[in-house]
């Protein structure tokens, strides 16, 4: 698969760029400490901006690495203030597919942001590399996020029953997914 690495991403609202240890305050302030915003993530509720501060020296350093792809989401009007993060959290590089994961400040549910910022990186991974398959799964009760999915024009695949682990516990999960071919054709 050819990896190119978190490379800055603008759409008609956003830009989608690398995160720095100068966000740590605005990222635990806005998403990283909110229980509401975490309830169907993977990662535990932030406690402490040293929590925040933590993760983002993790991330930073994994930048040098080609096949790391993770993104601060902000407004272009004001790049320095990250609003939530968008990454693939899982790559299968025999079939090049990648899984997209994402999170928003919920100031921000309900306004076509994480949507606009999904499909910054599906434009992105079919333009810019040989990404075959993009997925992306949602606890089932989080439907929301399935609605970010269906507009950024993934399919339907199934639902894992007892597929997933949150901060919920063992979940059902259904999975959707684009393929490079429905993109071109679309």
């Amino acid at each position: 698969m050819k990896n190119i690495g978190t490379q800055d991403i603008y759409t008609a609202r956003l830009i989608l760029r690398r995160f720095s240890m100068d966000d740590a305050q605005k990222m635990f302030d806005n998403w990283a400490s909110d229980e509401e915003v975490t309830t169907y993530l993977t990662w535990p509720t932030h406690r402490t901006v040293e929590d925040t501060k933590d993760i983002l020296k993790l991330w930073t350093d994994s930048y040098e690495k080609d096949n790391f792809y993770l993104w601060a989401i902000c407004f272009v009007e004001t790049p320095e203030e990250p609003i939530g993060s968008i990454s693939v959290v899982a790559m299968n590089e025999d079939i090049s597919e990648i899984e997209i994961g994402y999170c928003i400040q919920k100031d921000y549910w309900h306004q076509g942001v994480t949507s606009e910022a999904f499909m910054g990186l599906i434009e992105y991974f079919f333009n810019e590399t040989d990404v075959n398959r993009i997925i992306a799964r949602y606890d089932v009760r989080n439907i929301n996020s399935g609605y970010v999915m269906k507009k950024c024009g993934l399919m339907y695949e199934g639902t894992l029953r007892s597929g997933g682990r949150n901060n919920q516990g063992i979940c059902d999960c259904d999975v959707y997914s684009i393929l490079r071919k429905d993109y071109f054709h679309s």
